[in-house]
């Protein structure tokens, strides 16, 4: 099954090319009809060598495309997370992506992550296997999760990737925003950042910013907008849709 999945990818590329190879073959067959023997052997023979090293040079040409390590190796088309806590300590963050792939074959994916707070957070996955955890014990870069696929991707493959992370900030360490990088073209960004701990009159707002990327973590953010505290669900939720590439996105609230 599996790799029937890829040679059908594969098929998909190239089937326009064989219908051009097939009507010139039919054209050509009629024109040796009409010929006599010695130059249809000619002819035929100069036409399976041009068309042999077309579809040999086209075949090349696909591959390179697809195998180009300057590529990416997949595009996230949506990406949607939580960040949920009842009293302040515990904190549960998730993040789903669905990721389609851009290689052949895709077996793992690398989840960047930084956690504010100074006890390093608990990595989990429902939908993938924790192969590794690397914690870089650097404020300025990310630490890395690598999450392999149960099973392989074959081009052009969508799967649901999750993260989740349980963080605990019981020495209130942790700095209160949720922050997504945006490296490639996401249609949607969709945030939902629950606080049962905040009090029953608490409404302030939410801050929506962004900054250019510059580094790993990224300083000197700019306003967007403002985003309002439902006091009911006592959560903020915004929908980011097409954000701009090359930024640090984050959605900042009162500690």
């Amino acid at each position: 099954m599996k790799n029937k999945n890829f040679i059908t990818s594969l098929s998909s590329i190239f089937s326009g090319k064989f219908a051009f190879f097939a009507s010139l073959a039919s054209i050509l067959g009629l024109i040796i009809l009409i010929l006599k023997d010695d130059w249809a052997i000619k002819i035929a023979l100069i036409f399976f060598c041009f068309m042999l090293i077309v579809f040999t040079s086209y075949l090349i040409y696909t591959l390179y495309r697809i195998l180009d390590i300057r590529q990416v190796d997949h595009e996230n088309r949506s990406t949607f997370v939580k960040y949920e806590t009842s009293d302040g300590n515990k904190i549960t963050y998730e993040t789903y992506k669905l990721l389609q792939s851009k290689k052949p074959v895709l077996t793992e994916f690398d989840y960047n992550f930084k956690w504010t707070g100074s006890i390093f957070p608990e990595v989990t996955s429902d939908f993938q296997e924790v192969i590794n955890v690397v914690n870089e014990k650097n404020p300025n870069s990310y630490d890395k999760a690598i999450l392999k696929f149960k099973k392989p991707l074959y081009y052009n493959q969508n799967t649901v990737l999750h993260f989740k992370a349980i963080l605990d900030d019981v020495d209130k360490q942790s700095q209160p925003f949720v922050e997504t990088k945006v490296k490639e073209e996401v249609d949607i960004v969709h945030y939902r950042i629950v606080l049962k701990n905040k009090p029953d009159n608490y409404n302030a707002n939410a801050i929506l910013e962004k900054q250019k990327i510059i580094n790993e973590t990224g300083n000197g953010f700019e306003k967007i907008r403002e985003i309002s505290f439902d006091t009911t669900s006592k959560s903020y939720e915004y929908h980011l849709l097409n954000p701009e590439i090359g930024y640090f996105y984050r959605i900042r609230w009162e500690k």
